[in-house]
């Protein structure tokens, strides 16, 4: 009787073995997101392309992912992946220099009439609730609290950030807030790159060309 109680033991002890591990490779093929993540972030920490990921999960990298949620990833994590409490930046007096006066072009009712390739065409393709009427990057702080927009200096997921340096300043699609000084952006012409992406990870806004103030939406 106790050989055979012998045996039942180990028996459970292997199948219970066998459900841990099998636990665990089914949570090391999904994630779930935190405070500060973004499509980039969390690619990254399972060695992924971020337009793969999104893709897994039915998205694109414009949309939005919030805390809680749970996506599908390739994988077990190489490790956590932290949000710097305080990032640098780059000088910015060239990153964005040949930025085209959109004053220049006329406004459409639809669509999005910015110059193709310039931030404020990246920012209207990312957020189409912003206006075809607002003018240079610079100036659409103004004109969006104007058009009856809210407008502060705190970031927010889904708002839109404006700098206010050199002749026409700038403006990205912020997709994720570690903290006041510590956030992410999707954008266009950043570095002369006319493409949409994330090309700077965590940075400090408040460092970059000029003052920033942020757009928020009206939902």
């Amino acid at each position: 009787m106790r050989k055979h109680l012998e045996k039942v033991t180990i028996g459970l002890s292997s199948a219970l073995a066998v459900a841990l591990l099998s636990q665990q490779s089914a949570s090391a093929d999904s994630y779930v997101v935190q405070a500060g993540d973004s499509f980039y972030s969390i690619a990254s920490l399972h060695g992924m392309s971020p337009y793969d990921l999104a893709a897994k999960n039915g998205k694109t990298i414009y949309d939005t992912i919030l805390p809680g949620d749970t996506l599908q990833v390739d994988g077990a994590s190489q490790g956590q992946v932290e949000a710097p409490a305080q990032a640098t930046s780059p000088a910015a007096s060239d990153l964005v220099s040949d930025t085209e006066d959109v004053v220049l072009n006329t406004p459409t009712a639809t669509g999005n009439s910015y110059p193709i390739g310039q931030c404020t065409w990246g920012v209207k393709e990312l957020a189409p609730w912003a206006s075809n009427w607002w003018g240079n990057a610079k100036d659409w702080t103004a004109n969006a609290a104007a058009s009856g927009f809210a407008t502060g200096t705190t970031p927010m997921v889904g708002a839109i950030a404006v700098w206010d340096g050199g002749d026409y300043g700038h403006v990205a699609y912020v997709t994720d807030v570690a903290s006041g000084r510590s956030i992410q952006v999707l954008e266009a012409n950043y570095n002369r790159h006319k493409q949409i992406n994330n090309y700077r990870g965590w940075f400090d806004p408040t460092t970059f060309y000029g003052r920033v103030t942020y757009i928020y939406p009206n939902y």
